[in-house]
């Protein structure tokens, strides 16, 4: 194995501290746009009592664009974003693993073949 240089390690912690900072600015508008509100239950909930709690939201409820544009943002950046950067990275180490067992060390090629056909001719040995 190689062993790291300095721009390696360099380069490793760069892409680390671009995640975090990535994420923080993803959180960002759900800190901003969340908001606490008071919701009752419905008639006919807990034997006719009315309940009030309060609730989290992460969108204004005035607005009824903001949950579809919650959900599709959701989906993206937890799902389906990482989903492509996961498959794209697999795809690099099946390639370069399949490009390696090539390579390996006594694996047998036409010239290991030869090598063993002359050796068996020259010892008798019957193939």
């Amino acid at each position: 194995m190689d062993i790291q240089t300095s721009s390696a390690v360099f380069w490793t912690c760069l892409k680390a501290v671009s995640i975090w900072l990535l994420s923080v600015l993803l959180a960002v508008p759900e800190a901003i746009f969340s908001q606490v509100v008071s919701m009752q239950s419905p008639q006919g909930h807990r034997d006719n009592m009315n309940v009030t709690s309060l609730n989290c939201v992460p969108y204004p409820l005035s607005n009824q664009m903001h949950p579809k544009i919650h959900s599709v943002m959701i989906f993206l950046v937890y799902f389906l974003i990482p989903l492509t950067i996961i498959s794209v990275y697999y795809y690099h180490i099946a390639r370069t693993l399949i490009k390696s067992a090539h390579e390996m060390p006594g694996e047998v090629s036409e010239h290991t073949k030869r090598q063993v056909h002359f050796f068996s001719i020259q010892h008798g040995v019957v193939q």
